[in-house]
């Protein structure tokens, strides 16, 4: 089964290590900048797993997880943050991410997160 992964970091550097990661596992990896761009290619692509960072230049991570509820996606969802809260961990946990991971992430932790929400 082909995995489609959406990244959506607004850091260049973490786009780019992500992909490189998790293309290395065999999965399809497409990367967005912000909250507009990962709308546009949530339009053209269907994905298994969707990383977003809670905070975008453009908008907010857990406004993906309402777009993916909205459309009733079967898409699951992991929300990563360098800023972690009690208020972003509850709302992301309400609305059903899979995990909720703090940066900076390692490349093992990243695999490690990616391949048991694949399980799931």
């Amino acid at each position: 089964m082909e995995v489609n992964i959406l990244v959506i970091d607004d850091e260049e550097s973490i786009r780019f290590s992500f992909d490189r990661f998790l293309a290395a596992e065999g999965h399809k990896v497409i990367t967005a900048k912000g909250y507009a761009e990962a709308l546009a290619r949530m339009d053209e692509t269907e994905f298994t797993l969707i990383l977003a960072d809670i905070f975008l230049q453009d908008g907010c991570g857990i406004d993906i997880l309402q777009e993916v509820i909205r459309r009733e996606l079967k898409t699951r969802v992991i929300m990563m943050t360098a800023y972690p809260s009690r208020q972003t961990a509850q709302d992301s946990f309400r609305m059903h991410a899979a995990a909720y991971l703090v940066k900076p992430l390692k490349q093992k932790g990243l695999i490690d997160s990616v391949n048991k929400t694949l399980e799931q």
